[in-house]
């Protein structure tokens, strides 16, 4: 049996060491997000609709399921039309998919109209004149449904 002075003598160790862990997790954790959170506003191509686009309109489809967007970066022509599907296929959901200057959502550029799913909505607008990185989301669940429009 141990002898009472004996578990004081391992136990501060024990709770400095978890102490630590817990910290070094908690700091990891938070790079984690803060790293989601600067990719957002990074230019990334990720399939149509990211990346380099040609002259003239462009045309995209975002598929809206499972409270997430599929694209997380929109690309457009600066001042050219531009053309987004948004395909909602959360049944009884309600998204839509609205586009700002910026996260500040101070200044709207285009805002699409609360679709409950299964359906599908065609927006078409004049992308911005000058070129940047502005901000698209869904106004229902802008936590989990965001990503970067840029106009080139």
């Amino acid at each position: 049996m141990l002898k009472p002075g004996i578990n004081v003598k391992l136990g501060v160790p024990l709770l400095f060491i978890v102490m630590l862990v817990s910290g070094l997790a908690l700091y990891g954790g938070a790079q984690l997000v803060k790293q989601d959170e600067a990719s957002a506003d990074a230019p990334a191509s990720d399939g149509p609709g990211g990346g380099p686009v040609g002259p003239g309109p462009v045309s995209v489809t975002i598929v809206a399921r499972n409270l997430a967007f599929d694209l997380s970066t929109l690309t457009a022509n600066a001042g050219s039309e531009f053309n987004v599907t948004l395909d909602n296929q959360d049944a009884g959901v309600l998204h839509n998919v609205a586009f700002y200057t910026d996260r500040s959502l101070s200044q709207p550029v285009q805002i699409g109209e609360l679709l409950t799913g299964p359906a599908t909505e065609a927006i078409s607008f004049t992308a911005p004149a000058a070129p940047g990185t502005y901000f698209f989301r869904c106004d229902v669940h802008p936590d989990t449904m965001s990503g970067a429009f840029i106009v080139q």
